[in-house]
C-alpha cells in the first residue's frame, strides 16, 4: 500500500491504536506484524526476501560480536562480516542489477561476433530493496567495527530492518539511532500526536498539491522535447526539480510523521537543499541519510581526503558513480551521479582560485552577494544533472540539452501540457508550501522566536490560517487519484 492510498489511511490509525492499547511487552511484536503486513501488501512473496536479508545480517552480526568480544579474533570477525555483507549485497545485485549487467554483456558479445546468448529472466524488483539492504549492511559493518553491540533480540532486529514508515523509501536509519528506540515501549502523548500529524499533513500537501500537480506537465515536456522547445525544456527541468523534491521529501515527512505518532524519531533527510551554496553543500542537505551512508561506508574507507588531493577526487567520483547506480541500474543514472562528482571535484580544485577572484574585485567571498550567486549557480548545476536523471537515457538527455541550446521557437502553455488554471494551481501550491515551511513552528524555531507572547500568538494564527488553506486544498484534490512516489522504484 502506498502512503497516499485509502488503505494506508486506515492502516496507520489501526496500527497506532493497537500500539497504544497493547501492553509494553507486546508492542514490538505488534509493530513487526504491522510492518510485514505493510510490505506484503506490495507482494506477499517478497516477505521471504526481507526475512532472508534479516536472518543473514542478524546471524552475521551475532557471529561478529561473539568473535570480537569473546574470542578476541578481529580477523575472523571481519571474515564473518564480509560473508554476511557479500550475501546481502549479492541479493541486491541479483534483483536490481542482473538484467542491466546481462544486457550490457550481451551487447559486448554481439559486437565481438559471438553467438552466445545470456539468459535474462523477468525479475521483479522488490520495492524498497536498496533501502532495507543498506540498513542491514550498516548494522553488520558497525558491529564488526565495534561501534555497536550485536542485537541479541531477533524481534527487535527484524523490526529495525522492516519498520514500516521508512521501509520502502527511507530514511536509511543507523542501528545505534533506531534500535534503542524500538526497544522502548513508547506511550501516546499529545506532543507526539500533534508533531506527527503536522508532518504527515505537510507530506501529503507536498505530494498531492505540488508534486502531482506538476507531474503531468513534466511528463509532457520530457516525452516530446522538440515540441516544448528550449524555454519549455528549461521550465520542465525546473518543475522536475520541484516535483522530485516535493515527492521525495513529502514521502519522508509522512514517514517521519507516522513514526512520530508511535513516539519514534526518524533521522532528518532534507535540509532546504535548493538553498545550498555548492553541489557539495547540496548533498549535505539532500537525501542526507544516503549521502551519510556513502560517506561513512565507502568514501572514508577508501581513504577520504587523507591520501592527497588526487585520491580524494577519485574517491568522490567512485562514491557518486555508486550513488547514481544505487538509484537505478541504467547508464543515465550513472551519468547523473558522475556529473555530481565532477561538479564537486571542480569546486574542490578551484575554491581558492574563485575566492581570490572575488577578493580582487573587492567582494567578500563569504558575503551575501557571493552566497546568492553561488546558490543560483548550484541550482543551475543541479538542474542540469536532473536532465540525465529524468530523461530515461543518456541519448535522451543529450537531445533535451540540444533543444535547450538550439530550439527557441514560440512558447505556449499548451506545448508544456499546462492549462492556465493548472499553472495557477501549481504556482499557488508552491507558494503556500514555501509559506508553510517558513511559518511552521518546531522546537528550534520556537526558541529563536522573539517578541514575547504577542509574537507567538501572531505566529500561531499565521500557521493556523496556512494549515486551514492546506487542509482545504487536500480535500479538494483528494479525488484526483493515487500516484506512486518516485523513489519507490529504487
Amino acid at each position: 500500500m502506498s502512503f497516499n492510498s485509502m488503505e494506508y489511511l486506515i492502516f496507520l490509525p489501526v496500527t497506532v491504536l493497537g500500539y497504544c492499547l497493547l501492553p509494553a511487552r507486546a508492542k514490538k511484536y505488534w509493530l513487526l506484524l504491522a510492518s510485514y503486513f505493510f510490505y506484503m501488501s506490495w507482494n506477499p512473496e517478497m516477505a521471504l526476501l526481507i526475512a532472508g536479508v534479516t536472518a543473514v545480517s542478524y546471524c552475521g552480526g551475532l557471529l561478529c560480536g561473539w568473535l570480537r568480544d569473546v574470542k578476541q579474533k578481529r580477523r575472523a570477525s571481519s571474515l564473518a562480516a564480509a560473508l554476511a555483507v557479500t550475501v546481502c549485497t549479492a541479493v541486491l545485485a541479483f534483483f536490481k542489477y542482473y538484467g542491466f549487467l546481462a544486457e550490457n554483456l550481451q551487447r559486448i558479445l554481439t559486437a565481438a561476433g559471438s553467438g552466445a546468448r545470456i539468459p535474462v529472466p523477468d525479475i521483479l524488483l522488490p520495492v524498497g530493496i536498496s533501502f532495507f539492504t543498506f540498513q542491514a549492511l550498516s548494522y553488520v559493518i558497525d558491529v564488526n567495527r565495534g561501534s555497536i553491540k550485536a542485537e541479541k533480540n531477533f524481534i527487535v532486529y527484524a523490526l529495525f530492518v522492516s519498520f514500516f514508515p521508512q521501509l520502502v523509501a527511507g530514511p536509511i536509519e543507523r542501528p545505534d539511532a533506531l534500535i534503542p528506540q524500538l526497544k522502548e515501549a513508547h506511550r501516546f502523548t499529545g506532543d507526539n500526536f500533534r508533531e506527527g500529524l503536522v508532518k504527515i499533513l505537510t507530506g501529503f500537501f507536498k505530494k498531492i498539491a505540488v508534486a502531482d500537480m506538476i507531474a503531468s506537465s513534466v511528463d509532457v515536456i520530457y516525452s516530446s522535447p522538440e515540441t516544448a522547445g528550449g524555454p519549455g525544456m528549461i521550465i520542465g527541468t525546473v518543475l522536475f526539480a520541484v516535483q522530485i523534491y516535493c515527492d521525495f521529501s513529502g514521502y519522508t515527512d509522512i514517514a517521519t510523521g507516522s513514526a512520530r505518532l508511535l513516539g519514534i524519531r526518524l533521522s532528518r533527510n532534507f535540509d532546504v537543499p535548493y538553498s545550498a551554496t555548492s553541489v557539495r553543500d547540496f548533498w549535505r542537505r539532500w537525501h542526507i541519510s544516503l549521502s551519510g551512508w556513502f560517506r561513512d561506508y565507502v568514501y572514508i574507507p577508501l581513504g577520504g581526503s587523507k591520501k592527497g588531493e588526487a585520491r580524494a577526487c577519485v574517491n568522490y567520483l567512485i562514491v557518486f558513480l555508486l550513488s547514481g547506480l544505487w538509484h537505478g541500474a541504467a547508464w543515465h543514472f550513472a551519468a547523473w551521479g558522475v556529473i555530481h562528482g565532477l561538479f564537486i571535484v571542480f569546486e574542490r580544485l578551484t575554491e581558492k582560485l574563485r575566492d581570490g577572484m572575488w577578493k580582487r574585485v573587492n567582494v567578500d567571498p563569504k558575503g551575501g552577494l557571493v552566497r546568492t550567486v553561488r546558490r543560483v549557480m548550484t541550482f543551475v548545476s543541479v538542474c542540469f544533472a536532473w536532465i540525465f536523471f529524468r530523461a530515461g537515457s543518456i541519448a535522451g538527455a543529450f537531445s533535451c540539452i540540444k533543444v535547450i541550446f538550439t530550439d527557441w521557437h514560440a512558447f505556449s502553455l499548451g506545448n508544456i501540457g499546462f492549462t492556465l488554471p493548472g499553472l495557477i494551481s501549481a504556482a499557488a501550491g508552491i507558494i503556500v508550501l514555501a509559506a508553510i515551511e517558513r511559518g511552521r513552528l518546531d522546537p528550534e524555531a520556537e526558541r529563536r522566536l522573539s517578541g514575547g507572547r504577542a509574537s507567538r500568538i501572531r505566529n500561531s494564527a499565521y500557521v493556523a490560517v496556512l494549515w486551514t488553506v492546506a487542509a482545504a486544498w487536500l480535500l479538494l484534490l483528494a479525488g484526483s487519484g493515487e500516484s506512486a512516489f518516485i523513489y519507490f522504484q529504487f
